[in-house]
């Protein structure tokens, strides 16, 4: 019978991991330092939950990179915990927020989301040229559940599609 764990790499760097390493390893983003879906999963329950996620990311990644993506995402990540938000990164440019009340929840929400807009931050293009991306903007969906959640969040896009 042939060994399924082939990453044998990975096996050793793991073993090797303090007990502090390997719960900063299952319960925390990489890419941003928060919390990761599995800590959120794991933590306590929350009669309100929010999911939102990047506009344009994907212009963001075809124009500059995906090291521009990440650096969004990055940002983004920040100002979620700059207004007080207790936000988890789920996967990409996808998190989720946990909050008392509905109305925190959307107020501290849409502080984020002025702030993102009005906030520019330097890239470095694929070209190796620095650029400035003046800001961005993001959707979001407030529900007691992720299922309520990610209806209104999608109802919410949909909306500002039609706006355009």
């Amino acid at each position: 019978m042939t060994e399924r764990r082939t990453d044998h790499l990975t096996r050793k760097r793991v073993a090797e991991m303090s007990p502090e390493e390997m719960k900063r390893a299952l319960l925390v983003s990489e890419k941003t330092d928060l919390p990761n879906r599995r800590s959120f999963d794991e933590g306590e329950s929350s009669p309100w939950i929010a999911m939102s996620d990047v506009n344009g990311l994907k212009a963001v990644n075809d124009e500059f990179g995906y090291s521009a993506g990440d650096i969004l995402i990055r940002r983004f990540a920040e100002v979620l915990v700059s207004v007080g938000l207790d936000a988890y990164h789920d996967k990409g440019d996808e998190f989720l927020c946990k909050g008392n009340t509905y109305q925190d929840l959307n107020n501290k929400l849409r502080q984020a989301q002025q702030i993102l807009s009005q906030r520019s931050f330097p890239v470095v293009s694929v070209d190796n040229r620095i650029t400035i991306i003046p800001g961005a903007d993001f959707c979001f969906g407030i529900g007691t559940d992720l299922k309520e959640a990610e209806v209104s969040l999608k109802r919410q896009k949909e909306l500002q599609k039609a706006s355009r």
